[in-house]
């Protein structure tokens, strides 16, 4: 993945759990932001097979939004 190689900044990626798990396995996450609606929908498939990927991460942020809603903002240590 030459992605971070290239000039132009972040790398954002919205509603695309099989982009997500390619970069986390590739090691190219920095940093998780996730939004999470209290909605139960049924099954489906999931992020993270088994809580957050293999390496440390740190909750560096959170807010809790009307209705249950929380964003949660993890960072990478390395």
């Amino acid at each position: 993945m030459d992605l971070k190689t290239t000039e132009g900044g972040d790398i954002l990626v919205l509603s695309s759990a099989s982009v997500v798990k390619a970069l986390l396995a590739a090691d190219k996450v920095d940093r998780l932001a996730l939004n999470v609606f209290p909605v139960f929908l049924g099954s489906g498939p999931r992020l993270f097979d088994d809580g957050l990927p293999a390496g440390r991460w740190a909750l560096s942020g959170q807010a809790a939004g009307e209705h249950g809603t929380l964003a949660l903002v993890y960072d990478r240590i390395r």
